[in-house]
């Protein structure tokens, strides 16, 4: 009787571009969802500011990480030995910078501070666990298989 996988994969095996583009739909999508829940709660709880806010710090979130994660992807395609110190000083990076802009907007009267902030910390949160949750699931092929359809392509027979 054949063994019972550790929990669902996506797909199977896939290749490197093929798992990042799954894990970024994976992480984009629950952090969407939570981005718009926040942008209503915080425009019933504080009108067109909270709504402001909200809209503001769902957006930083989502253009800091997607960016973040296509940085890491083409340093993992370029130089894989870097990918892993690359992907922590991103994060850091990403981080110090959210606080850094919700410490500076603190005392802004043209939004909301609670529902951006808020807004940024459940969107990070967020992201970050889909993101574990999808590349956890995600099977990766270390060596890419060689098409045997392609006449071009060189392989032992």
């Amino acid at each position: 009787m054949p063994a019972a996988p550790d929990g669902p994969t996506l797909s199977g095996p896939m290749t490197s571009d093929q798992a990042a583009r799954a894990s970024l739909r994976l992480t984009v999508l629950p952090t969407v969802v939570v981005g718009v829940l926040a942008i209503v709660i915080s425009t019933v709880a504080a009108g067109s500011l909270g709504a402001l806010g909200s809209v503001l710090g769902f957006v930083i979130t989502i253009v800091f990480f997607a960016g973040g994660q296509y940085v890491v992807d083409k340093v993992l395609r370029s130089s894989p030995e870097t990918a892993m110190g690359t992907a922590l000083l991103v994060y850091m990076t990403q981080i110090i910078v959210l606080f850094v802009l919700i410490a500076v907007l603190k005392d802004a009267t043209w939004l909301n501070v609670k529902a951006f902030a808020g807004t940024i910390m459940a969107c990070t949160l967020t992201w970050l666990g889909a993101s574990v949750w999808a590349w956890n699931r995600t099977k990766v092929l270390y060596v890419e298989p060689v098409s045997t359809l392609d006449p071009d392509a060189e392989y032992d027979q």
